[in-house]
């Protein structure tokens, strides 16, 4: 019944079109926002520390998701390093708790709630929204921390676009090269946006200060080469000023190296492993109608297919598949979903937002050849509600609840060491309940204060509940949702166009959190314990963040932002948590000759972080200095040149993963 209900809502069509926005580029030039594409709060305050630009994206040379949103306070980049996959960290959060979403379109992979977000470039893109501690509840389930959403492009001229081309140099020769293409036209009652981005590395330059060990001899990073494509074509039709409806079709490929652990641990394996798929497409659509003077609807229909190819080795040759350790697994992954949100203001001072979501989340787990696949299926529906009620013209109340069901379909496991034979799990099904509510007061023209309280949740993934984890664990069907409980207090004070400061103190109370838990069992065929996932932890999460822009001058920019954060394990003080560290300075100076010539000095700082939970393994603190170059050789053309890391400094985000020496980058783009 729930899905009949959303099928015949999905038919119609989505709310008042707003003005167009755009982010102005660094030679000037405008890229329009994709608005029906944003998830919004009506009443609460702009805050500009949750948003990177396409300017901000371009002229810091952002060229994945990663990258752009390590810019923001709060947020924090790590590496899966055994994957070689990005890790965003939002307020201490991951990303199966602060899920992706593309033009409000969710992206996690059904199976393990993560997806990599270095293989989402950003040069198609307007601008990346980062919610944090008060995240909409329209926005659907599994926020728990909050919700990453990156926003596409749309045109306004008759035809515009751009070109650009690049290459980075290190360890003495070219070691990566870069391209895009976005083209578009709006023809007035219709519109069309394509773009492609191509990114190729043949190794990652290792610092010259770099000391060989065992499994890395320095110099190229062995087996670190990266080939990411992306090509997006959006349609529009736009029948008035206040309708429109787009579809969109949006496709990655990917192929890269995993680099073997070059550390100290010595419990950690070596690996010699290889994606030769990393494929992503999505078909959504999202259309927006006016219902009269006072009304809404908004629909959002889409179909994500999630392709992966891993390859294990016996050595680092990369040829052979002979020995215990190597295997080929496949993910064939599929999700069908949409929803529909329908606001009217029911008052002269109360706007009301009601939405439903469905979400039908498909996994196909295929091992080596001959064998059988395993199938899993979950469907999640959610249904929810906000309330925006200006109660004077000075303060604003928003209220928001939400309901979510998970039903697991289908669950499989093999019962025999051939794996032919096939038996299903105890199928277990989910609700949960998420509640907010924030006080927005505008105290006068130049100061905002915001505070909230929220409770969050997220529901287990497949692999929390079913995977055995190569034999070394238990499953756990019956596991609960995770919850948390956040509050805090956000700032705003932007006395003028040349200065503004946010800040945010925080509180965040995890219960329910799914923890590792071992020696649960003993498994005497292997002489071994047995570890579980289970809902065994709580723990508190306290933060503090800012971030300021200034311009005293015509010919001079500032930016900082900083972050602190102290997480406290209260079931057992005795773990740590990893791969946050608790401070992280950012900031930059842009020196400008106009505003397509300019010099700019970005710097980073980040304190030590934990890479084992017992504490013994720490990546050291670092410091980063990177140094950008534009000149506008023309109205149309500008050459961009830098440098990043520019002391060369050796360094690690994840114990025995060093990141990348200093390279020098080039490249030009065209405007049109």
């Amino acid at each position: 019944m729930k899905k009949a209900v959303l099928m015949v809502l999905l038919l119609a069509a989505v709310r008042p079109a707003l003005a167009a926005e755009t982010s102005s580029l660094s030679d000037g030039r405008a890229v329009p926002v994709f608005t029906a594409g944003e998830i919004v709060v009506t009443g609460k305050s702009a805050n500009s520390a949750e948003t990177v630009s396409a300017a901000e994206m371009e002229r810091l040379d952002k060229q994945n998701l990663s990258e752009a949103a390590n810019l923001l306070p709060g947020v924090t980049i790590s590496n899966v390093g055994g994957r070689n996959e990005g890790m965003i960290y939002v307020r201490g959060f991951d990303m199966r708790q602060v899920p992706l979403y593309l033009d409000g379109v969710p992206l996690y992979v059904p199976y393990d709630g993560y997806v990599d977000p270095n293989r989402f470039l950003t040069m198609n893109l307007s601008e990346v929204d980062v919610s944090k501690g008060f995240t909409s509840v329209l926005y659907g389930p599994n926020t728990l921390g909050g919700a990453i959403n990156m926003v596409s492009r749309k045109p306004q001229k008759t035809l515009e676009g751009n070109i650009t081309a690049g290459g980075a140099y290190g360890d003495d020769q070219i070691d990566s090269g870069f391209g895009s293409i976005n083209i578009g036209s709006n023809q007035g009652k219709w519109y069309v946006q394509a773009g492609l981005s191509l990114l190729t590395s043949d190794f990652m330059p290792l610092s010259g200060s770099y000391e060989a060990v065992k499994n890395e001899d320095g110099g190229e990073r062995d087996n670190s080469d990266i080939r990411d494509r992306n090509a997006t074509i959006k349609i529009g039709y736009t029948p008035n000023s206040t309708d429109e409806y787009a579809i969109t079709f949006n496709s990655q490929h990917s192929v890269k190296g995993v680099p073997v652990y070059a550390g100290i641990n010595p419990t950690q394996a070596t690996r010699y492993w290889r994606y030769t798929n990393w494929d992503k497409n999505s078909l959504y659509y999202i259309g927006r109608t006016r219902l009269g003077e006072k009304s809404y609807l908004k629909t959002r229909a889409y179909f994500d297919n999630y392709y992966n190819t891993l390859e294990a080795y016996d050595d680092a040759t990369y040829t052979t598949q002979n020995s215990g350790k190597a295997f080929s697994s496949r993910y064939d992954d599929h999700t069908v979903g949409g929803s529909v949100e329908f606001g009217t203001s029911i008052m002269q001072d109360n706007i009301l937002k009601l939405a439903l979501h469905d979400k039908y989340d498909m996994h196909n787990e295929i091992g080596d050849t001959g064998e059988d696949s395993l199938n899993f299926e979950d469907n999640t529906f959610s249904i929810a509600a906000e309330s925006t009620w200006n109660a004077s013209k000075n303060l604003s109340v928003i209220a928001g609840v939400r309901q979510d069901f998970r039903s697991t379909i289908k669950a499989q496991e093999f019962t025999d060491s051939t794996h032919t034979a096939i038996h299903s799990f105890e199928l277990e099904d989910n609700q949960a309940t998420n509640a907010q509510l924030a006080v927005v007061g505008h105290l006068d023209n130049c100061n905002t204060l915001t505070g909230y309280v929220a409770k969050t949740t997220r529901f287990p993934t497949l692999k929390d509940r079913y995977s055995y984890r190569m034999g070394k664990a238990i499953a756990n069907p019956g596991l609960d949702p995770e919850q948390s409980l956040n509050y805090g207090l956000d700032y705003a004070f932007t006395p003028s166009g040349k200065f503004s400061l946010h800040a945010s103190v925080y509180r965040s109370k995890l219960d329910d959190t799914i923890q590792q838990v071992n020696n649960v069992a003993y498994d005497t065929a292997t002489s071994t314990w047995l570890w579980q996932m289970q809902n065994t932890g709580k723990s508190t999460f306290t933060g503090f963040e800012y971030s300021m822009d200034w311009q005293p001058e015509a010919w001079l920019k500032a930016h900082v932002a900083y972050s602190y954060i102290d997480r406290q394990n209260d079931s057992n003080p005795d773990l740590v948590f990893t791969d946050v560290p608790k401070h992280k300075l950012n900031g930059s100076v842009q020196f400008l000759l106009n505003k397509e010539t300019w010099l700019l000095v970005e710097s980073e700082y980040n304190t030590k972080r934990y890479s084992t939970s017992d504490g013994k393994y720490t990546a050291s603190p670092y410091g980063l200095l990177n140094l950008h170059i534009n000149a506008g050789l023309t109205d149309a053309l500008s050459l961009h040149a830098a440098v990043n890391n520019l002391f060369d400094r050796n360094y690690e985000v994840a114990e025995g993963y060093p990141e990348a020496g200093r390279e020098y980058i080039v490249s030009m783009n065209y405007a049109f």
